[in-house]
């Protein structure tokens, strides 16, 4: 988190992180195969975490009031490509 934020500003949240260290070392091993990190949560879901890696404390957008009274959705998919993007394809024709 603290690497994303010194390089380019944005601020991620920790398991966004976890897929961005994957994703450099990917490319560090093949640098021309395309990588794609996903976010996976807002930074201010975890706060202290986010604070202790950048030095920011993440603001709760006022559309994330509600956010920790939410439920939680997870999507359990197979190790393919394909289903991965129909996948999104499906989620982001839903959420539009």
């Amino acid at each position: 988190m603290g690497r994303v934020y010194r390089a380019s500003g944005t601020i991620i949240d920790p398991h966004t992180a976890v897929g961005v260290h994957a994703a450099r070392k990917a490319l560090a091993g093949s640098p021309a195969t395309p990588v794609i990190a996903l976010a996976t949560a807002h930074p201010a879901k975890f706060p202290e975490a986010v604070e202790r890696a950048t030095g920011v404390r993440p603001p709760l957008p006022e559309r994330l009031a509600d956010l920790m009274e939410r439920k939680e959705t997870i999507i359990v998919l197979p190790n393919d490509i394909r289903a991965v993007a129909d996948c999104l394809r499906q989620t982001a024709r839903a959420a539009a």
